[in-house]
């Protein structure tokens, strides 16, 4: 009759402090230098989501279970950003309606003395003070999502070389072989795609709902909506050939990592005479330091990446709101051409936000590929 073994308390404890030894012994051989210093580089508003201000510390922290992070927090900090936000763009906001406002009091005027000369040369001023007014926030924007692009990538030109060096500690050498290219093709071409190509077209496309409002003469729309079609078919292509490729050859290679390493482990137990099982064993427990430690690694990275795009993302969507809502407050005034002019520019904000969101998440599905290879436990 087969009898269970069944670990006895003091074969736990000795087990979870042999694995907190290797954990340990692991930790002090990563090279942590180039995240900490993209860490210590960060704003204090960016630190404080991330949650600590050194890697290592988190990185500890989400290995030995003692971390307070839950979405309470999350929507706290995301609440803060964006009451920051608000408050912002409030007086941008009002500046804007304040001087459509007085447009459309000197069309009443015009209207009143026969001043169409004078009255349209105030409307012109009035539409480049509105134009210059906007365009000083959309400049600050496209830097901010520059700069945040340039953060990702560099974040994972330092997170994934360690993730895969850890991939390898735990015997996912197949998978490795196929994430270094991948990684390699997201953190150069794809990004450099968004920042060379799709940045300056939706530049393009601002530029070109400008000049389309400042005459009834000119006529851009299909113009604009030929770009917005290039933007959005470039960004489905990479996209899906990307998360066809990365998935596929991914999960691929984890099956065949996974299969190995049981094999490895079946053979040391059944063919080694004596301390098959014994070395079997010990090996694994090894292997599972390594994996949790390339785990934490992964879910580290995610909560930076979280803490880098939050406050840009953030800040997009909230003045493509406030766009939304000057346009719909001074279309009833009469000001077709600032109106028509403000809600392009709200539409073409959805680029910016596509921007981020799509580079973050091939990000994270790369990183959840390799936090899900190899693992043996």
């Amino acid at each position: 009759m087969f009898v269970p073994m069944i670990a006895t308390p003091s074969q736990c404890v000795y087990a979870e402090e042999e694995i907190g030894e290797i954990i340990d012994e692991e930790l002090s051989n990563l090279d942590l230098n180039e995240i900490e210093e993209v860490i210590s580089n960060l704003d204090e508003k960016t630190k404080s989501v991330f949650g600590s201000e050194s890697f290592f510390d988190k990185l500890y922290k989400i290995i030995s279970g003692d971390f307070e992070e839950s979405s309470a927090s999350a929507l706290e900090y995301i609440g803060n950003i964006l009451f920051e936000k608000i408050t912002s763009f409030l007086p941008i906001v009002a500046i804007v309606i304040a001087i459509s406002v007085f447009a459309s009091m000197i069309q009443g005027l015009k209207e009143k003395n026969n001043g169409n000369s004078i009255a349209g040369v105030v409307n012109f001023i009035i539409y480049g003070i509105i134009t210059i007014v906007i365009f000083s926030v959309l400049t600050k924007l496209i830097f901010s999502v520059t700069s945040t692009i340039t953060l990702i990538k560099k974040q994972m030109d330092v997170v994934f070389p360690i993730l895969l060096t850890l991939l390898t500690s735990v015997g996912g050498t197949v998978s490795v072989g196929v994430y270094q290219p991948t990684m390699a093709v997201l953190s150069s071409i794809i990004i450099n795609i968004f920042v060379l190509f799709l940045l300056p077209l939706f530049v393009l496309s601002c530029v070109l709902t400008l000049i389309n409002n400042l005459s009834n003469s000119v006529k851009l729309n299909k113009l604009i909506e030929f770009l917005s079609s290039i933007f959005k078919w470039t960004t489905s292509v990479v996209f899906t050939i990307f998360l066809t490729f990365a998935s596929l050859q991914g999960l691929t290679a984890g099956s065949i990592d996974g299969l190995s390493i049981r094999t490895a482990k079946f053979t040391l137990k059944s063919y080694v005479p004596i301390v098959g099982s014994y070395v079997s064993d010990g090996i694994f427990i090894v292997l599972a330091g390594c994996n949790l430690i390339k785990n934490a690694v992964g879910a580290c990275g995610l909560i930076l990446l979280f803490a880098t795009i939050i406050s840009p993302l953030v800040e997009i969507i909230v003045f493509m709101l406030a766009l939304k809502l000057i346009s719909a407050v001074i279309e009833p005034m009469g000001d077709a051409k600032c109106a028509n002019l403000v809600s392009g520019l709200s539409k073409n904000m959805k680029m910016l936000v596509a921007m981020i969101v799509s580079i973050s998440f091939m990000y994270i599905l790369l990183t959840g590929l390799v936090m899900c290879s190899a693992n043996i436990i």
